[in-house]
């Protein structure tokens, strides 16, 4: 994030049961807004990209993970997780970060 970018996760932490489906949301206030990008964490690793929204409206879906982006936020819904959807997910407003894998 940058300058007058800001980010704010809710809830922080989600802990489901498998196949507990649940969302959470992630509000931002930006002035230059370039783009809403979704991340998963595996423990002991760096984040990996998922996908970007940039148009309101916009959704999109990986495995059983799906986003939205709505005005100052998004809307995140993990359906029907299984064990291997276990990892933290982020959400980031601006450039898109690209570790080295």
């Amino acid at each position: 994030l940058h300058g007058e970018d800001q980010m704010e996760q809710s809830p922080e932490t989600l802990r489901l049961q498998e196949g507990e489906s649940s969302s959470s949301n992630c509000s931002y206030r930006d002035i230059s807004f370039k783009g809403l990008h979704e991340y998963r964490q595996d423990l002991g690793k760096g984040p990996r990209f998922l996908f970007s929204l940039y148009s309101i409206g916009e959704e999109k879906q990986k495995n059983r993970l799906r986003a939205t982006l709505l005005k100052k936020e998004s809307s995140v819904y993990l359906n029907a997780p299984k064990p291997e959807d276990s990892a933290t997910y982020l959400c980031a407003v601006g450039a898109q970060f690209s570790p080295g894998y």
